[in-house]
């Protein structure tokens, strides 16, 4: 891993309409640096697990491939042993069988013709029908040929050769690692059965396709041993994993964006080439830390009661069986996984500044000879941050301890909140002068305050966009630890909405920081971004709907020229079917003013007066429509319009 210094310094792209209307001077702000893996360290050195992927000698990572003469068998981590579940895929292979007596099974996978079960299915008088072997290759692998036999070569104590213990009749299975039975097990489907046959080795080759489980079912009664099972095939594993060992920036830090390198590859010739575009594709998680380990690790300190402790790793590693108590994800000291970053350059939406963080690749293909390399990849963060703490939380202005402690407005209405920001800016910190709120529809600002005793304070600018609200204050810069609060009407439209906020700094090109959620005023009890709705606002989607004014004329005198068809959609997750109409009073539709799909939020058509063709409509009274087709059903609002000349 490296740590590097940026060249360009780069402000979050979405606050350049913040900045560009305040021409200030440029401070000298924290270091803008990447993390980077892939160049001059290898991502094996940053591993704790894997699957399915593969490390190449210059220090890049790609989707396990094969070629066609390779063994695949060879080229995985073995166990003898049944594996613990066979849902979830795994960067060992296992290998266990259904007999009485058990021994290892490793010489059948261990790539050597000479190593065999030896003697184990050997014994004098003993039936060996109904003996199977099982295989979990650990994951999806690409196969078109499987070979076993004994050991061709080489004879026991008697002189005969062990070539002439081979299998006579067999049935062999296969399952793709997809379906499985109500116990989890796998559903095998048969590949080839051989009645008899009298050659030592056996081939089956069939469509290339995937693999994950083998199952091998002898139905001779004859002695056999078996040297090797061979599996063989071309092209990539559908899924590969890569699980990082925790990263220690060694200091506080704040996260901005994620970048990497790829190369995709497809298989051609039974060689792996780098092509332009290919199904491959990339995913990344991350997750942020105080501490160096996202795990609680429990020891039972009373065996009666069950009564447990926290230890750390290494004295959990070194507890007898029944002292270890169970290991869960560390929720105080470390985020949760972020969503899915699907594009390189996205920005890091997770808790900072932190100075640990894990990430987990997933690389994907959706054909058999397509592939994906990743060469680097890199985390851009700046040391030191703005602050070491920022938390926020929103209320009601007029009901700042509501019930529950969760603040409960309207659906679609205006409402009045309150966001309150307490921050820690410690003297290395680089401080910040700016605040961003993110909003469900367009914002209008009322009033900061900020220290303590809040004091008014006018910002110097006031961005009110359609999903934001930016305020920047230069002159009440904070330097030191310090509270504000934002005061705005705004409307929220979804059950459980969060109010996302970032601090940034306008003098300097540190990247912006995230709020965390938090007790920022102790006159407030929320201690949270989240909003609900109130549960009779909850039910209707159509919450409001007018039109204005109810009756406009056409005559093209700049007065009362047209008409606005208003409507408010709210508990919409996903956009829906809507259609905003114009009727005459016979049930004739004569336009349509708006055909097509909207979430939630506030809407407005504008009406002219006239019809589909175009032409202006006589006097009367029109019926306007606003239908809205959802998964709940149907939901439709008429109002009356007039038109008079």
């Amino acid at each position: 891993m490296t740590w590097k210094k940026k060249d360009t310094l780069a402000l979050n792209p979405m606050l350049w309409s913040a900045v560009i209307l305040l021409v200030i001077g440029t401070r000298v702000g924290a270091d803008i640096r990447l993390w980077t893996v892939g160049e001059d360290a290898s991502w094996e050195s940053q591993r704790l697990t894997s699957s399915a992927v593969a490390f190449t000698p210059d220090g890049s990572i790609e989707l396990l491939g094969f070629r066609s003469q390779d063994n695949i068998v060879e080229q995985l981590a073995w166990q003898d042993a049944v594996p613990l579940g066979f849902i979830d895929e795994r960067a060992e292979a296992h290998i266990w069988d259904n007999a009485a007596l058990k021994d290892t099974n490793l010489p059948l996978v261990d790539g050597d013709p000479n190593t065999s079960s030896a003697d184990r299915f050997k014994r004098l008088g003993v039936s060996q029908e109904g003996q199977a072997f099982f295989i979990d290759l650990g994951t999806r692998i690409p196969a078109n040929r499987i070979v076993f036999f004994p050991r061709l070569e080489g004879v026991d104590e008697e002189g005969r050769p062990f070539s002439d213990d081979f299998i006579r009749s067999y049935d062999l299975s296969i399952n793709a690692g997809t379906s499985f039975n109500q116990d989890e097990v796998p559903i095998y489907s048969f590949l080839k059965r051989v009645d008899f046959t009298r050659d030592p080795l056996s081939e089956t080759v069939f469509p290339l396709q995937f693999i994950r489980f083998l199952r091998l079912r002898i139905n001779s009664a004859n002695p056999f041993e078996l040297a090797e099972i061979q599996v063989f095939g071309t092209g990539f594993a559908p899924a590969g994993r890569f699980l990082s060992q925790v990263i220690d920036l060694e200091e506080q830090a704040n996260f901005s964006r994620l970048f990497w390198e790829v190369e995709h590859l497809r298989q051609e010739d039974d060689t792996a080439q780098v092509v332009s575009e290919s199904s491959g594709r990339v995913s990344v998680r991350m997750r942020t830390g105080l501490d160096d380990s996202p795990k609680v690790y429990y020891k039972i300190s009373n065996l009666f009661t069950r009564q447990r402790e926290v230890v750390t790793e290494a004295d959990y590693n070194g507890l007898t069986l029944v002292e270890k108590g169970p290991i869960e994800d560390d929720q105080r000291e470390w985020s949760e996984w972020s969503t899915p970053f699907f594009e390189s350059g996205q920005l890091i939406q997770l808790p900072s500044p932190r100075r640990f963080f894990q990430f987990e690749v997933t690389m994907e293909s959706d054909e058999i000879l397509d592939g994906i390399r990743i060469k680097s990849m890199s985390v851009e963060h700046s040391i030191p941050p703005l602050a070491q703490q920022a938390v926020g939380e929103i209320s009601q202005l007029d009901d700042p301890q509501p019930f529950g402690a969760v603040p409960v407005v309207d659906a679609g209405a205006l409402s009045t909140l309150a966001y309150d920001l307490s921050v820690n800016v410690t003297p290395g910190d680089v401080g910040f002068d700016a605040i961003r709120i993110l909003t469900p529809s367009k914002p209008l600002f009322r009033e900061l305050l900020i220290g303590s005793p809040p004091v008014a304070v006018e910002p110097e600018q006031v961005l009110e966009e359609e999903s934001s609200l930016t305020l920047i204050f230069s002159d009440q810069r904070m330097d030191a630890r310090g509270s504000l609060r934002v005061i705005f009407d705004g409307r929220v439209f979804v059950q459980g909405t969060f109010f996302e906020a970032e601090i940034f700094d306008t003098q300097s090109a540190e990247p912006a920081q995230r709020i965390l959620p938090g007790d920022a005023n102790p006159d407030v009890l929320t201690n949270s971004i989240r909003v609900l709705t109130s549960a009779g606002s909850s039910r209707a989607i159509l919450p409001a709907f007018v039109v204005e004014p109810p009756v406009f004329s056409p005559n093209g005198d700049g007065h009362n020229d047209q008409a606005d068809v208003n409507y408010t959609l709210v508990q919409l997750v996903r956009p829906v079917d809507t259609y905003i109409e114009i009727f005459d009073l016979a049930g004739r539709r004569v336009r349509v003013l708006f055909a097509g799909v909207s979430g939630s939020g506030v809407f407005s058509q504008s009406w002219d007066g006239r019809n589909e063709a175009g032409e202006l409509l006589p006097v009367g009274l029109y019926m306007a429509k606003v239908a809205v087709t959802t998964e709940r059903g149907d939901f439709v609002r008429m109002a009356p319009v007039g038109i008079v000349y």
